[in-house]
């Protein structure tokens, strides 16, 4: 790409991208902006990626580079921002097209929802543009785990309960199983390996089968797997789980 790159913010999701996408920043003029990208030069210099160029500022020049917003979306008012950007792309939860339109001048705007599998290169990542987006800008995307275009600006915050939050919930799910593994008397580090092991199978096998199909495959007549997912049944798992991913959705309604 000939166009700078500059991130704005320099939080843990900005972290995860550029570790994900090192492999396609050699080269490229790189640049971290924000009231204090120096807190971030320790993770750059673990990562070999020392040469980004870190910017302190709070009036930032976007002339002609390719813009990620990653700060936080009640940081995005605390800057100033001069010149024309080549695109802008931002991870904002909840901040429209409209209003970063209103704030960045650039012919390009993207919305997009990664997660921080993005650390890995694993991301699942939606994005959405009124335009097309060019394919280099969905290469970048991409250079950090899979990018999945969605066709309306709302289904990025609606993303938001299956590939931005998501983990924080599986997270909890996987605690459980590991406690569970614990209780039934296997030292913590092995019912870990198990369920971490487990997570990794379930991925693949989610890949070609339905998550019923794979339940059904698990569960045997009158057998033990069966009586375990009728008791989270009992006690509304499933309700809840969309219960919170409704709250989710439902706090990051897009601000205009």
């Amino acid at each position: 790409m000939k166009d700078k790159i500059l991130f704005i913010g320099y939080g843990q999701i900005t972290k995860a991208i550029l570790r994900g996408m090192r492999g396609v920043l050699s080269g490229q003029s790189v640049s971290i902006a924000g009231k204090d990208p120096a807190k971030i030069a320790p993770f750059l210099k673990q990562e070999g990626l020392e040469f980004i160029d870190l910017k302190p500022c709070e009036n930032i020049d976007i002339t002609d580079s390719v813009v990620f917003l990653t700060l936080k979306p009640h940081a995005l008012g605390q800057f100033s921002y001069t010149g024309q950007a080549t695109a802008v792309l931002s991870a904002l939860a909840g901040v429209s097209i409209e209003l970063l339109q209103a704030r960045l001048q650039a012919p390009i705007f993207v919305r997009f929802m990664p997660n921080v599998a993005a650390f890995l290169g694993l991301s699942a990542t939606t994005f959405y543009s009124p335009k097309q987006a060019p394919k280099e800008l969905i290469d970048l995307l991409a250079s950090f785990g899979t990018a999945v275009q969605v066709d309306k600006e709302e289904l990025i915050d609606a993303s938001m309960v299956t590939n931005g939050s998501s983990l924080a919930f599986l997270s909890l799910f996987a605690q459980g199983l590991i406690d569970s593994g614990v209780r039934a008397g296997l030292p913590r580090a092995q019912a870990r390996e198990l369920v971490e092991q487990s997570f990794k199978g379930f991925g693949a096998l989610l890949a070609k089968q339905s998550p019923q199909e794979i339940s059904q495959s698990i569960c045997t007549p009158a057998g033990a797997t069966i009586e375990g997912l009728s008791v989270l049944e009992e006690k509304g798992v499933r309700g809840t789980i969309m219960q919170a991913c409704h709250a989710v959705a439902q706090r990051y309604k897009p601000k205009s």
